[in-house]
């Protein structure tokens, strides 16, 4: 038996050291269908308290609202799916949040901006992660996972990078399943796919 556990185990093992990366960093979600880039991104709605400075950094009036995503007004919106209770989503915060002050240094957040919503999450949990967290950009909430189904049921943190289309809303330019490597690397990967 001790001998067929570790033939298994070395059999195992390759197939182990093969497995992509960020499935060890994300919570994943059995149903799965990601949009393809490309696609037109839904035009879900956003629910929640949006602060001031991140209503002007999006084009909004600031205050709590119901908005469709096609609202927003930035040319590039990173769009990061999260839960409070992953893991990861709560290891990640500080890397988006500093995603986000990197877009500002950069002098990008008038063509840049970025969106976290609450897979499952109330407003009251979501109001939990911004302040836990102190995450500086508008998180919405998705309670019901209304949103969560209209963009693919994806795992968390799951980030979508979507364009502005000339007619009105927003295509997918890009998408990813789990921790990002670094801010900068994955600000770079952005602004070479949006050609900025």
């Amino acid at each position: 038996m001790n001998r067929l556990f570790r033939l298994l185990v070395a059999a195992l093992l390759p197939l182990l050291a093969a497995a992509p990366a960020w499935a060890v960093e994300a919570s994943l979600s059995p149903g799965a269908h990601p949009l393809a880039v490309g696609s037109a991104f839904p035009d879900v709605s956003l629910a929640g308290q949006v602060s001031p400075e991140a209503a002007t950094r999006l084009g909004l009036a600031p205050g709590k609202a119901q908005r469709p995503v096609s609202a927003l007004g930035t040319e590039i919106l990173v769009v990061e799916i999260f839960s409070m209770y992953c893991p990861y989503c709560q290891k990640e915060a500080p890397e988006v949040n500093a995603l986000y002050d990197l877009i500002d240094k950069r002098g990008l957040s008038n063509r840049i901006g970025v969106i976290g919503v609450g897979a499952g999450n109330s407003e009251a949990e979501v109001d939990i992660f911004r302040k836990k967290y102190a995450v500086p950009f508008a998180l919405f909430a998705d309670p019901d996972f209304v949103v969560h189904k209209q963009v693919g049921q994806v795992g968390t943190p799951f980030f979508y990078v979507l364009r502005k289309k000339p007619g009105g809303g927003y295509a997918v330019l890009g998408a990813s399943l789990g921790v990002m490597d670094s801010p900068a690397a994955f600000l770079s990967r952005i602004t070479r796919a949006a050609g900025i």
